[in-house]
C-alpha cells in the first residue's frame, strides 16, 4: 500500500492509505471506496480490506481519522484491548465532527479528482463516521455502514441522500439494536438493513467474535450495493 497526505478545508493534514487495483483490474477502475476503521486506527485489518477492495476493482483509501486528535497527520495504530479502546475513546472524544465531515470531504474530492465515483464504507466507529459523512457530505454514490454505535441518534438527526446499507448483529452488546433498527425504520426507510446472527466486530479477522460464514454474506451484500450504484 502507498500513503498520500491530504489537507482538510481548515488547512488541517491527515494520511491516507491507498490500495490500487492491480491486474486485470489496473486499467478499468470501477469507483473509489472511502474505507473508516474501527476505533483503533488504521490496523491491518483496516489494510486488508481495503486490498480486498482494491481486488475488486476498487482504489481502497483508508484515512487516520485519529489524526486530529493526535495531532499528528498519521494518526496512531492502537493496541486491540481494553487499554486500546479506553485510549480510543478518549481520541474519539477529542475529535471533532467538523473535522472528520472536512476529512471526508477531502477523500470525496482526491477520489473525483481521479474521475471516480465514490462510495464510503465504515467499520463500527466508522461505521457511524460512513452514515454521518454521507449525510452532510455532497457527492457520495454509496454508503455502507458495519455496526456503528451512533446509528439510532445519527439517523434521527440526518439521512444520507444516496443507496444505504447497514449491518447489525444480534449478539452486539455496543449497539442498542431495537433501537437503531426502530430508528432507522422511521427516519430512513429506503435504507437496507441487514441483522445478523453475530456479535459486534463479526468482520474483523483477527478478532475472537469474527464470524467467516457472516463476513463473506455481508461482503457480497456490500460489493453489491456499492457496484450498483458506483
Amino acid at each position: 500500500m502507498e500513503t498520500v497526505t491530504l489537507t482538510t478545508g481548515t488547512g488541517k493534514e491527515f494520511v491516507g492509505h491507498v490500495a490500487r487495483p492491480k491486474g486485470e483490474f489496473a486499467g478499468e477502475v470501477k469507483g473509489c471506496v472511502v474505507v473508516l476503521h474501527e476505533a483503533f486506527g488504521v490496523t491491518a485489518h483496516i489494510k486488508r480490506v481495503c486490498e480486498d477492495f482494491a481486488g475488486q476493482g476498487y482504489v481502497a483509501i483508508a484515512p487516520a481519522m485519529l489524526a486530529f486528535a493526535m495531532e499528528k497527520a498519521e494518526g496512531v495504530v492502537l493496541p486491540i484491548n481494553k487499554k486500546g479502546l479506553d485510549e480510543a475513546r478518549r481520541l474519539i472524544e477529542a475529535t471533532e465532527r467538523a473535522d472528520i465531515v472536512s476529512m471526508l470531504a477531502a477523500c470525496v474530492a482526491w477520489g473525483k479528482g481521479q474521475n471516480l465515483s465514490v462510495a464510503l464504507c465504515g467499520y463500527c466507529w466508522g461505521g457511524s463516521v460512513a452514515y454521518m459523512g454521507a449525510s452532510h457530505v455532497e457527492g457520495i454514490a454509496a454508503c455502507v455502514s458495519y455496526y456503528g454505535g451512533q446509528l439510532a441518534k445519527l439517523t434521527a438527526e440526518a439521512q444520507p441522500r444516496c443507496a444505504t446499507l447497514v449491518h447489525l448483529a444480534t449478539l452486539d452488546q455496543y449497539i442498542p439494536l431495537e433501537e437503531a433498527v426502530e430508528a432507522l425504520k422511521r427516519h430512513h426507510p429506503a435504507a437496507q438493513v441487514q441483522v445478523y446472527e453475530a456479535d459486534h466486530g463479526f468482520n474483523r479477522d483477527d478478532g475472537v467474535t469474527y464470524d467467516p460464514g457472516v463476513a463473506l454474506v455481508a461482503r457480497r451484500l456490500t460489493l453489491d450495493v456499492i457496484q450498483q450504484n458506483m
